[in-house]
């Protein structure tokens, strides 16, 4: 039975586990629900927001409108050859989940997407990617529902438009699609990327402190947790949405203006989330690079800084974290306040990488 709440509090749908309260919600189980929906209620001129786990949401007050929660669960695996499988995955299985599932058959791929908080069906639409592996290498397709035109409607590669962080569900789409299922190839040849690095270490670094070569996914993923609970609050102690602001990417002339200020910069190649040698060719040939903002952030003193209700990470400045009753609006000031300092410092504005609603 489809059932819709009214005056519905998000507090456990959204990152920072704030008090805000949804005019309605409604939690989406199966494909059919999504049509009984349409029926009840105008979705094409009614207000609405389509929210998965809510890991990457703050909302700045109460939701005057519908919230969809895509819940959809199930892993079925659709075909496979001799080095490839291939996994329909609803919306609503949390991504950590599928990353344990995948790595118990020795399947590669997404082991250094381990512990990304939120759902698959959040996957595509931030096209997430860490330590040296992207999402968008493992998609194929997705299932989704067209609220405008009241039908069901499936999306390539091509079509989704991925970008650093980003995506035509993010950035075009408007809400007017709810993700249903994605489907995912994953290797079962190991494809094992060792080269993320930081000032703290790197994930062979990491990978030594409890084993040797040679490694399997299986390590690799334990070294990823390893790495990034050590980076990031525990989630169900804190409210937080992880890394606050996108890496910027600046021209090599930029980079050197930088580089005059804070020497030991971080920067990587625009064409991939990945850490490669410095000798690397996207590097040499690019005109742009990507700078690690935490690391920036850090040189003007932002690490573990806190005002009022708000920190940043001890571990991670670009990691904003909420304590006890938080407003939004003491996130969204203290949030500017990293913005105008790391502008003032270096001459570049941090952009969101949190949905900010």
């Amino acid at each position: 039975m489809l059932r819709i709440f009214k005056k519905y509090n998000l507090k456990k749908q959204n990152a920072f586990k704030l008090d805000v309260i949804a005019e309605y919600f409604v939690s989406v189980t199966q494909k059919k629900d999504l049509k009984k929906l349409a029926k009840r209620i105008d979705l094409k001129t009614n207000k609405h927001f389509i929210l998965g786990s809510g890991f990457n949401t703050l909302f700045t007050g109460n939701f005057n409108g519908l919230i969809i929660h895509p819940n959809i669960g199930g892993i079925v695996k659709l075909k496979e050859n001799k080095s490839h499988v291939w996994f329909k995955v609803g919306a609503g299985v949390d991504w950590t989940n599928f990353v344990k599932f995948a790595v118990s058959k020795n399947l590669s791929g997404i082991e250094n997407l381990n512990l990304i908080p939120g759902s698959v069906g959040a996957a595509p639409v931030q096209n997430i990617a860490a330590y040296g592996q992207n999402f968008e290498d493992v998609f194929v397709s997705l299932t989704s529902y067209d609220i405008i035109e009241n039908k069901f409607v499936k999306f390539n590669k091509s079509k989704c438009k991925f970008a650093y962080r980003d995506s035509f569900f993010k950035r075009e789409s408007n809400g007017r699609y709810v993700i249903i299922d994605v489907t995912i190839k994953l290797s079962k040849i190991a494809n094992i990327d060792t080269s993320y690095h930081s000032r703290y270490g790197g994930i062979v670094d990491e990978l030594n402190k409890f084993t040797k070569p040679p490694y399997n996914v299986s390590v690799i993923a334990k070294a990823v947790g390893r790495i990034r609970r050590r980076k990031f609050p525990n989630w169900n102690k804190f409210g937080t949405a992880g890394s606050f602001f996108l890496n910027p990417f600046v021209s090599k002339e930029k980079l050197s203006e930088i580089q005059k200020i804070a020497p030991g910069v971080q920067f990587y190649p625009i064409e991939k989330t990945t850490y490669p040698p410095t000798d690397d060719h996207y590097l040499k040939h690019s005109s742009y690079v990507k700078i690690a903002a935490g690391w920036l952030l850090e040189e003007i003193g932002w690490r573990g800084k806190r005002i009022g209700n708000v920190s940043t990470s001890p571990n991670q400045a670009l990691v904003v974290i909420s304590h006890g009753k938080t407003s939004p609006n003491e996130i969204l000031s203290f949030t500017k306040r990293m913005q105008d300092d790391f502008e003032k410092a270096y001459g570049i504005k941090l952009e969101p990488e949190v949905n900010i609603i």
